[in-house]
């Protein structure tokens, strides 16, 4: 069956050069380009209707909002500060003026809240409603983080509660009307906001060893991080996953599980870092009101596993994964 990631090693194949203008290769959230004596990074991500989103749950604003918010979390786990974006909007037949204007309300709100430039892009006639979103961001100090690159003993680290957006999509389709705490799971889902400050932060830091956002869910995100072919492994602590006080009938079900470890759309950095500066860090993080959460070790087994309530399981990689 193909899959995105037969494209992508398809890509890496036929394209497998780094070079000093290009240092990071292909295959991370974002591409780093060197320009003279700075470095760039930009990417390009899809929003497309009836796969990443649903208008019958979702506003127009809200669409053009998250499509900004997904491209401005791959710059942030390289470290970078979004800067400017290129935005190509395929429409539908028949789509409105005001729809257009709400989706412009949207793009508009992210520009504000990121501090981000809209630059151009370009519209084209679809069957179906797509956003496309190319990105531009600026590397400080020409600092940036990849996957790939822990070592075994270095320390698991993830930047907020996972398996919100998972669920808030579950309380949408619903479409009961949500308690308060069901709408802070909607929001996660529908507006979710790139950890920008805390990826530069991170950025900055030498003994952060690699970093990845969590967009496809924990488990599969966990996997690219390390590196299936790395002969690395890692071991996660169920208790020590931040999670929401839930209050409907996924809890301390299968299901949560489920939504946590696999769910994904939470877009929250994973992150490594050396062990011997963990205190160092989560003082420096305290003082700068970041929220992390320490959940797990690199090991040397090349096996992914995750306690749970005394009990050791196989962390299957399991994720949102484009299939055709």
């Amino acid at each position: 069956m193909l899959d995105e990631f037969y494209i992508e090693e398809l890509v890496k194949k036929k394209f497998p050069s780094k070079s000093i203008s290009f240092p990071a290769g292909i295959g991370d959230d974002a591409a780093v380009v060197r320009v003279n004596s700075k470095k760039i990074v930009a990417s390009c991500d899809s929003q497309v209707e009836d796969v990443h989103f649903n208008l019958k749950l979702m506003s127009p604003e809200e669409v053009a909002f998250r499509s900004v918010s997904v491209s401005a979390s791959d710059l942030s786990a390289m470290g970078a500060k979004p800067k400017f974006f290129l935005n190509s909007l395929f429409l539908p037949r028949k789509t409105s003026k005001s729809f257009v204007d709400n989706l412009f309300k949207g793009f508009k709100k992210a520009c504000d809240f990121y501090d981000i430039k809209l630059i151009g892009g370009n519209v084209s006639q679809s069957k179906s409603l797509i956003l496309d979103i190319s990105i531009f961001g600026e590397v400080v100090n020409n600092n940036i983080k990849e996957r790939l690159k822990s070592s075994v003993g270095d320390l698991i680290y993830v930047s907020g509660k996972i398996g919100d957006a998972s669920l808030g999509l579950e309380v949408l389709k619903k479409r009961n009307s949500p308690n308060s705490k069901e709408k802070r799971m909607i929001a996660k889902y529908k507006s979710p906001k790139a950890k920008v400050d805390l990826g530069l932060f991170l950025g900055q830091l030498s003994y952060v060893t690699s970093m990845i956002d969590i967009t496809d869910g924990l488990s599969l995100d966990l996997v690219r991080l390390i590196g299936k072919k790395s002969r690395k492994g890692a071991n996660i602590i169920w208790e020590n996953i931040p999670k929401s006080d839930y209050t409907f009938d996924s809890t301390n079900s299968k299901k949560l599980m489920n939504n946590v470890l696999y769910g994904g759309d939470d877009y929250e950095l994973l992150f490594t870092l050396k062990q011997n500066k963990a205190k160092i860090f989560e003082a420096l993080c305290k003082k700068r009101k970041f929220q992390v959460y320490k959940i797990g070790m690199v090991n040397a087994t090349g096996k992914f596993s995750i306690n749970k309530g005394g009990k050791t399981l196989k962390l299957r990689p399991i994720g949102f994964v484009h299939k055709f």
